[in-house]
This record gives C-alpha cells, sequence and structure tokens, in this order.
C-alpha cells in the first residue's frame, strides 16, 4: 500500500495517536453528504470508463486522479484499519467503495434522515467495525445543536476508567482542553474492560445522549462520533438517541446493556472502586 504512505503523513501531524492507537480517527474522515456525491459521482464516471474496484485484489491500481480521489476519502482506512483488524483487508475496503457508489449511498438520507433535523449538515465517515466497514457521524457541534438546541448541557455522569485514565482527564480539564468521553448514568451488564476497575462521578456537558450504547470513536478534534446502525432500538416506540436529556435516558434499558452519554468534562466530583 506504498501508493497511500505520502497522504498518511497528514494524519501524523492532525494527531500522532491516530497511527499508533487507530481508535482515535481522523477529522479529515468525515464529510457531509453533498461532499460524499461529489466522490460518487466521480467515482461513477471512472466505474463508467471500466475502472472497477472490486477487480483490485490487494493494491489500488488506476488512473493517478482516482488513486489520488480514493486517498483522501478513505486513505485512513486503507493503512490504519486494514493494518489494526485481520479481518478487514484491501480487498474488503475497495468492495465497500464500489457498493457505496453504486448503492448505499444512494440511501443514506432515506435511511437515516429521519433521526435528524438536517442530516445535511452532519458530517459522516466508514470505519471499521464487526466485520464491516460501516456509517459513522461525527458529533460535533451542529449535531448536538440540532438535537437539543443548545451546545450547553450540563449533567452528572459516570465513567468507567483507570487511575492513569483520572490523572488523564483532570489534567486534560485543566488545561482547558478536555476530550469527549463515554459515559453513563445507568447500567445492568459489567463494563467488558478488566483495566478500568475506577468509576469516576463527573460534572459534564452532554454532547449527545443513547438509551444504549453506541460504538463510539474518539476523533482528533476531541470530539466522538457514534455508529449509524446503533441508532435502532428494541420495540416500535422509540429509537436510541435521546432527544430529552432529563426524561428520555433514565429508564428501562431493554438491551440489558449500559446507556451512553457522549460529554465533556467540567470535574471530578468523586472516585470509587468498580
Amino acid at each position: 500500500m506504498k501508493q497511500f504512505l505520502p497522504t498518511w503523513k497528514k494524519y501524523l501531524t492532525e494527531d500522532k495517536k491516530v497511527y499508533v492507537h487507530g481508535y482515535i480517527k481522523p477529522e479529515k474522515c468525515f464529510y457531509t453528504l453533498d461532499e460524499w456525491q461529489q466522490f460518487v459521482d466521480k467515482m461513477l464516471r471512472f466505474q463508467k470508463d471500466g475502472h472497477y474496484l472490486s477487480n483490485y485484489e490487494s493494491k489500488l491500481i488506476g488512473p493517478d486522479e482516482m488513486k489520488a480521489l480514493v486517498e483522501e476519502y478513505y486513505g485512513f482506512q486503507l493503512t490504519a484499519d486494514v493494518a489494526r483488524y485481520d479481518l478487514l483487508t484491501t480487498k474488503n475496503v475497495l468492495d465497500h467503495i464500489e457498493d457505496f457508489i453504486n448503492h448505499r449511498f444512494w440511501a443514506l438520507e432515506e435511511k437515516y434522515g429521519d433521526f435528524f433535523k438536517d442530516i445535511k449538515k452532519l458530517r459522516f465517515a466508514f470505519f471499521y467495525s464487526r466485520g464491516d466497514l460501516e456509517p459513522y457521524v461525527l458529533i460535533d457541534d451542529e449535531f448536538t445543536t440540532q438535537t437539543y438546541g443548545s451546545t450547553n448541557n450540563p449533567k452528572k455522569l459516570f465513567h468507567y476508567t483507570h487511575i492513569d485514565g483520572i490523572t488523564r482527564i483532570q489534567r486534560a480539564i485543566d488545561s482547558g482542553d478536555p476530550f469527549d468521553l463515554s459515559c453513563y448514568t445507568v447500567a445492568e451488564r459489567p463494563f467488558f474492560r478488566k483495566k478500568s476497575n475506577k468509576i469516576i462521578e463527573l460534572e459534564a456537558n452532554v454532547r449527545a445522549g443513547f438509551r444504549s450504547d453506541v460504538k463510539s470513536y474518539s476523533v482528533s478534534n476531541n470530539r466522538k462520533c457514534f455508529n449509524l446502525h446503533r441508532l435502532g432500538y428494541p420495540g416500535t416506540d422509540k429509537d436510541n438517541l435521546c432527544t430529552d436529556l432529563e426524561n428520555d435516558c433514565n429508564g428501562e434499558l431493554r438491551t440489558a446493556l449500559w446507556n451512553e452519554f457522549i460529554a465533556t468534562p467540567i470535574r471530578i466530583i468523586g472516585v470509587r472502586d468498580r
């Protein structure tokens, strides 16, 4: 995959953690639907000229303009994600792109538009999750304002972490540039990460709230993104996104897991053993 390395270097200047961990997703990966359509329309023209991505097994070949376009929109997935996940290959990513330009893009707005006030103003990307590249939406100020009418939504929450994590969170708060966390108020299932043996109570500014966990990733701009496939919720009367942070997020957990709040920490109230 040497053809992707020059573009990949720009991600290192954005956030070195992107390369080291893979869980930190570059903000550059997210585009509006209009921006994605520009990609799709150009790729369809290359396809019409006979350049089918599904023909390529282990590397991208074809016109330089097409390779540069794929690199711009999918460079991270073709380097960091393919290197990180054993089940994800270059072939998988190229097949996803072909399916996306032919089918998946054209159903995105119809499938997810009703969940948001204005899906056109939100930004989306595609990352590996459970065997496929799945759609993620960036929880930026536009998302939070659309959902709650404001970016000022303080709430007392809980967060699983460890001693080093507590230090890192407090340092970020003190610096005035804190990063968003995945928090909760109700949990039925024990947290899966054994290292996280502490629970902190904190006051935090909620960016988004969900009735059940949403497979969120951290983003290099200190925000988070979440998996659009997790917008569904058991039953027919509710979806997973909580639009009423006071009364709509703390009830019954139909998934028997935990609810999830994406929130920016304001202050740590207390710490206890898990």
